[in-house]
């Protein structure tokens, strides 16, 4: 277990003790709205508070937006974890705090066929470096940087459920200036991938790419236009899986929460769009596109990471790491 760094000093630990007071209730707020589990709110005082502090201290210390990278395996919590984190930030820091996840940078469905056809067939599943529209991103986070004060732009959304990104009148409005943006995803951070590429690690990769040509230009987006993307994180943030096999468990949770809210998220419109949301089967089939990537992360972010979340399989934190501080 990861034990709180000497870094977040004594003062720091009784002030989050007082903002604790007011902030449960916005923490409360924040679960129930992402439809999180209700006790996440206990971690506040442990997990939450200290790892606001702390980035609000670094957020003070900079110029414009400070960029920090939440990566960890799908199903995770990223998304949770961020947003409340972005809650406290604003309501007890004074920051104007955004999350962006790498999951609404999705290219448009027509874009991901076309990028398939014009390298391989499993690029038109969503999930892999080379599904995401980078260029987007990277005007996104350039713009970022100049937005002043009463000046908006407009973040866009991609909705899982209907595997497409959402017209642009329903896309996440932000306001500047921008103090601290929270880059969530899977495979935020993620370098290249080393060792032996050909050989398959599950049945996807055996019958659907047998020379290997999927995965390395996979690898090749990562070590091209993703790591252009990544070299706008100033601080990376990583949760760690106890292990791979959870990782589906995590997943199918995920899918099945966004199952069982369907009505919520769509309301009347439910009846009249065509729904892709996996079984179980399904998933399992899903997440070898992912598994060869995740795994090589789960090896090598823990050291990369400036900030280290030891996960349990219950996706509680055990404990964090700082970066020792100079």
């Amino acid at each position: 277990m990861y034990k709180l760094q000497s870094n977040v000093n004594k003062a720091s630990i009784e002030t989050s003790g007082l903002l604790s007071q007011r902030l449960r209730f916005e923490v409360e707020q924040t679960l129930s709205r992402l439809y999180a589990d209700a006790s996440l709110v206990d971690q506040l005082n442990s997990v939450y508070l200290p790892f606001s502090t702390w980035l609000s201290q670094k957020a003070k210390a900079g110029r414009g937006p400070l960029v920090v990278g939440v990566g960890g395996a799908q199903g995770c919590g990223k998304t949770t974890f961020c947003h409340v984190i972005s809650r406290i930030l604003t309501k007890g820091f004074d920051l104007n705090c955004i999350v962006l996840s790498l999951d609404d940078l999705y290219s448009t469905h027509h874009d991901r066929l076309k990028f398939a056809k014009q390298t391989h067939d499993l690029f038109s599943v969503r999930g892999v470096p080379g599904t995401h529209d980078v260029d987007l991103a990277l005007i996104l986070f350039e713009r970022l940087k100049q937005l002043k004060e009463g000046e908006v732009m407009k973040f866009p959304c991609f909705d899982k459920s209907t595997d497409e990104r959402k017209p642009v009148h329903l896309w996440q409005e932000v306001q500047g200036p921008v103090d601290l943006v929270l880059f969530e995803g899977w495979c935020v951070g993620a370098p290249p991938m080393s060792g032996n590429l050909m050989t398959a690690v599950n049945a996807l990769e055996a019958n659907m790419d047998k020379e290997g040509q999927w995965r390395h230009a996979i690898n090749q987006q990562l070590t091209g236009r993703y790591q252009a993307l990544f070299s706008k994180i100033d601080l990376m943030a990583w949760m760690q899986a106890p292990d791979y096999e959870v990782v589906y468990h995590w997943r199918n949770k995920q899918e099945r929460l966004l199952e069982s809210h369907l009505n919520d998220i769509h309301g009347i419109l439910l009846d009249t769009i065509d729904l892709k949301v996996m079984s179980s089967d399904e998933l399992k089939q899903f997440m070898q596109y992912y598994e060869r990537l995740t795994r090589h992360m789960l090896a090598v972010m823990p050291e990369k990471a400036d900030v280290l979340f030891s996960l349990d399989h219950q996706q509680g934190v055990l404990g964090m790491r700082f970066p020792a501080e100079h």
